[in-house]
């Protein structure tokens, strides 16, 4: 099989079109892969340790949301472009925290801009309410931009979701998929916290509308405090076989705990199967 060898020759960066912002600097614009099979990936920094550096000179930030483009010429092939989401976009949400990752995907996937602007701040400990939990699903699903039909004042599904809020046509989207039925009494219960028992069904309804994981076994739960006859076994015990829960410790899943913003970011994420670049 043959090979080939690709050297990022030259880089040029720019700012988001019609946005001011500040310089971009390259340190070493020209960096080696190595020699390379055809169809394969490399590192410049485990194949030949000679790779470029971006630096983000001095100036304002354009939007929290800060993505750039990056324009490649190689020593085979091409010229390649790539979109770089520059990070560090909420200042209570630093790339040491655990979840930071998972945070910064869902911004750049349109599904939250934070909770306060000034400084940009996710707020991260913050239970997430059922009406937010509406949009963040629908958005994950369905990809930024995406705005379901608007509520009819006087035919609302919920009681206690008027037309006039503007969570009303996400949480009446849910319920025409069939993913939520309110809490009971006619009501949707729009501020309540989000249950980790009530994420599960929330996540996995929304990514496969009318699939229904297989039933729990008795005797064989995988967490200690989920048994098989509660009605949120099959889901919970689902994302654990598809690994995006581990549970809280001890072996157990503490389903009636609330679901914070930091978590959200995980349950979305990995159940949507969103990274912060690609399709």
């Amino acid at each position: 099989m043959s090979t080939r060898r690709r050297t990022l020759r030259a880089a040029r960066l720019f700012p988001p079109a019609a946005t001011p912002g500040p310089a971009y600097s390259i340190s070493d614009p020209s960096a080696g892969y190595g020699t390379i099979v055809p169809g394969a990936a490399a590192r410049c920094s485990t194949a030949t340790g000679n790779c470029y550096a971006v630096a983000v000179g001095a100036g304002s930030r354009p939007s929290v949301h800060w993505d750039t483009s990056l324009a490649e010429s190689v020593s085979s092939g091409g010229p390649r472009a790539w979109t770089l989401h520059l990070g560090e976009s909420f200042s209570d949400v630093p790339r040491t925290d655990p979840f930071y990752r998972f945070v910064e995907t869902l911004l750049h996937r349109g599904i939250t801009a934070g909770c306060a602007a000034t400084p940009p701040r996710y707020c991260p400990a913050n239970p997430v309410t059922r009406a937010q939990m509406a949009v963040f699903v629908l958005v994950a699903r369905e990809g930024a931009g995406y705005a379901p039909a608007a509520c009819v004042a006087g035919s609302e599904i919920f009681a206690d979701v008027p037309a006039a809020s503007g969570f009303c046509r996400w949480v009446e989207e849910l319920a025409r998929r069939g993913v939520a039925s309110g809490c009971g009494g006619g009501s949707y219960c729009p501020n309540d916290a989000v249950s980790r028992a009530q994420m599960a069904v929330f996540v996995l309804r929304t990514l496969e509308p009318g699939s229904t994981p297989p039933a729990c076994a008795s005797g064989g739960e995988v967490f200690a405090d989920v048994p098989a006859a509660s009605g949120f076994c099959r889901w919970i015990e689902e994302l654990a076989r598809r690994g995006v829960v581990g549970g809280c410790g001890g072996g157990n899943y503490c389903p009636e705990g609330p679901v914070s913003r930091a978590q959200m970011g995980v349950f979305i994420g990995a159940t949507f199967g969103l990274t912060l670049y690609g399709p």
